[in-house]
């Protein structure tokens, strides 16, 4: 999982400071945006923000 960092967050030996990209397991990143610490990097994944766009309409319309 692709991410940004929003605060600095100590990962893989290093300090990841604000703005910088990291990546890591789908469990772990979910737990960092959770908690506010992270944002999913979207720049990397068009199709797939696309993707999530549609099932975001289609729950709407139900």
């Amino acid at each position: 999982m692709k991410l940004i960092a929003l605060k600095p967050i100590y990962f893989g030996g290093t300090v990841v400071t604000e703005g910088l990209p990291l990546e890591t397991l789908e469990q772990h990143g979910r737990e960092l945006i959770k908690k506010g610490y992270a944002m999913l990097d979207e720049s990397e994944n068009p199709a797939e923000q696309e993707q999530q766009e549609v099932k975001a309409e289609k729950k709407a319309k139900k």
